[in-house]
């Protein structure tokens, strides 16, 4: 046994796929399935039931998962602070949901310091994000809570051993494209969007809802798009009368189509950071965190 297999349990058991697992860690999938089957046949149990659409763990493989956590963690933080401190001072990744702000704000940092050579971005699910901090492959984590997913998460983050601090307060608002009828709206209520096709993030446990982007509740026989990008959802938005949710940031350097309206109600959104209950932010981490700051402070609704 040794830490490479347990990062491929960790990936696979986080991603549902062996392919998924072995494109996050740039590993080839024979590779990897070799690796995890040699420490199957090591610890005399299977870690997962392998089907045509994917990979879940085996209760004796959820018990080793845990474990396998815990070491990883443990590893990694140990890693960090007396491995290669020169390279890895040179490379710093935050983890994100889907938020046009990410590509100004990164901009911005990297000017701000040269010294990283190595700057990875990785925007993905709620559930990828909160998984990525905890096993030290991001820093920093950026997610929101409202009064819908905020118990869920804090829960999560409890488990975890993960802390957040609020940076950012926004009401709901509602994405169209700009010639569409709500366009021109002053505000946009429940009543307005009965009617329309709707475009969502894909989550990776649908079964948690507080895991959802969804920042308005599903009407009843409401047609959803699902996408795992930013460029699809506002292809989609832009093509059609349908709508998404979001906290309100859009990019005009990149969106050219779409516009914002904001919600009706008390929809309070805070946008958090998240990281390692354990950790103190490095330098880099330090400066991202102002620069997302300043982004926030100058952002004009």
């Amino acid at each position: 046994m040794n830490i490479k297999q347990l990062r491929y349990v960790v990936a696979i058991a986080n991603s549902g796929t062996f392919r998924e697992a072995s494109e996050q860690l740039y590993v080839s999938q024979p590779s990897m399935s070799i690796a995890v089957k040699d420490l199957e046949q090591e610890l005399g149990f299977q870690i997962f039931e392998r089907t045509n659409t994917g990979t879940s763990l085996t209760i004796a493989g959820e018990r080793f998962y845990e474990h396998a956590q815990t070491v990883l963690r443990n590893f990694e933080s140990l890693e960090s602070k007396y491995s290669k401190p020169r390279e890895t001072e040179r490379f710093f990744s935050i983890s994100s949901q889907h938020y046009d702000f990410l590509a100004p704000v990164a901009v911005d940092f990297a000017k701000k310091n040269p010294e990283i050579k190595n700057f990875r971005i990785f925007e993905s699910t709620t559930y990828n994000i909160l998984q990525e901090v905890a096993q030290g492959h991001s820093e920093l984590g950026i997610v929101y809570l409202n009064k819908h997913n905020r118990s869920g998460i804090v829960r999560m983050l409890d488990k975890l051993e993960l802390e957040y601090e609020e940076i950012f307060l926004s009401q709901t608002h509602i994405y169209l494209r700009k010639d569409h009828p709500l366009a021109k709206q002053k505000s946009i209520n429940d009543d307005d969007l009965k009617n329309l096709d709707r475009v969502r993030f894909t989550q990776e446990n649908e079964q948690f809802l507080y895991y959802s982007e969804d920042l308005v509740e599903t009407f009843e026989n409401t047609f959803i798009y699902n996408a795992t990008d930013r460029a699809t959802l506002n292809g989609i938005l832009e093509r059609t009368d349908a709508y998404a949710t979001g906290l309100g940031f859009i990019d005009d350097a990149s969106v050219q189509n779409v516009v914002v309206v904001p919600m009706d109600g008390d929809n309070g959104n805070s946008l958090i950071l998240v990281k390692h209950r354990a950790h103190i932010l490095s330098n880099a981490a330090a400066s991202y965190k102002r620069s997302l700051e300043v982004y926030m402070e100058n952002y004009k609704f």
